[in-house]
């Protein structure tokens, strides 16, 4: 009997499939291998010699930072930390920093960085880190609220990579902006210059002062509560302290940021000043109890504090304030110790308790 063969359309619908295929995979290698091998993010190396990377998004890029670039030394905390120059903590510490910011950034975020930096095998000799006092009173699981986080970048997932290696706006927006960025003659960017806003605002009374008014009789008091104080415990001995007993080798340069007498007026309008207080004398209490954390305040300079020539707004000072900060870190001013930090408890509460908030509303 003659053999009947099989019908052609099934065999060309087969060579379809797998030209389709071979088509789709193409496509996302022409995705994937670019943004593998140039790492815009760094989340498999440090930036490439021949490449110069723009470095602009701080919980995009701040993780590959951490465990892919040399250092010996970490600056990092909020916004109000974003202004440091790392050159100047190199010359000052004969170190080499990195600055890996967190805008708006609870302590956990900052902690859980600092924790990858360790687990990246870095040998860490330094620590600066500003902590934000309106911060202690948080959970402390508490991540900042408004952001969609990029977690993929953050865990050793390697399956979790699709959503680097294949996505659209990275290749886009990341990856082919590297090359354009090295076409155009740029250089990569530095950390003096990473995040760093400070010559973009206007800084002054009339700026800081426009959206406020003080009362002109104290409010009710608003102190701080036993829930208060177990939340500022909590907080700091899982995202400051615990970290710095685990890491005797490591010297933790931390300080109080110098918020301005405006937002110490806030606190005035809510009753709260007291409040504040003494949450900043549970959290010195605790943090001086670690050997190898140096803690530093300078709320009792009250010229910096209330020139608002320095502020952008009530919290936000200029890039030669952290210049300043940096040199005072170095020469050990300001420092906090169980000798002396009773004394300036002392001064800072007779200061802001009896501060004439009204004095700074605008006169008629």
């Amino acid at each position: 009997m003659e053999r009947i063969p099989p019908p052609a359309a099934p065999r060309a619908c087969a060579r379809w499939v797998l030209a389709t295929l071979a088509l789709t995979l193409l496509l996302l290698c022409l995705f994937a291998v670019p943004t593998a091998y140039i790492d815009p993010l760094f989340h498999y190396h440090a930036p490439l010699e021949q490449y110069q990377y723009p470095i602009t998004n701080e919980r995009y890029q701040n993780d590959g930072i951490t465990r892919h670039f040399p250092y010996d030394g970490i600056i990092t905390g909020t916004s109000v930390t974003e202004n440091f120059k790392t050159s100047e903590a190199d010359r000052l510490f004969d170190a080499t920093f990195i600055k890996v910011p967190y805008a708006g950034g609870r302590h956990k975020e900052v902690n859980d960085n600092l924790r990858r930096a360790y687990a990246s095998g870095h040998e860490i000799r330094y620590i600066i880190r500003g902590l934000d006092s309106e911060l202690m009173i948080v959970d402390k699981d508490a991540y900042k609220e408004d952001y969609d986080y990029p977690d993929y970048l953050y865990n050793d997932i390697p399956f979790d990579d699709v959503h680097y290696l294949f996505n659209k706006t990275i290749f886009f927006d990341y990856t082919l902006r590297v090359l354009d960025y090295t076409r155009q003659g740029n250089r990569t960017t530095t950390f003096d210059e990473y995040a760093n806003w400070s010559d973009a605002f206007t800084y002054g009374a009339k700026t800081v002062l426009a959206p406020y008014l003080f009362a002109e009789e104290e409010p009710p008091v608003s102190p701080l509560t036993a829930e208060d104080r177990r939340m500022i415990e909590e907080n700091l001995q899982q995202n400051v302290i615990a970290l710095a007993r685990e890491h005797p080798e490591t010297t933790f340069y931390l300080f109080f940021s110098p918020f301005s007498i405006v937002d110490w007026g806030r606190q005035y309008n809510l009753g709260r000043v007291g409040r504040q207080l003494d949450a900043e004398q549970v959290a010195i209490e605790l943090l001086l109890q670690v050997p190898n954390i140096r803690l530093y305040s300078f709320n009792n300079n009250f010229d910096l504090i209330c020139d608002l020539d320095n502020y952008k707004d009530y919290e936000h000072y200029g890039e030669w304030v952290n210049s300043w900060i940096l040199e005072q870190l170095c020469r050990d001013e300001y420092r906090l110790t169980r000798d002396n930090y009773q004394a300036y408890l002392d001064e800072i509460r007779a200061f802001y308790t009896s501060f004439d908030y009204a004095s700074l509303n605008p006169v008629n």
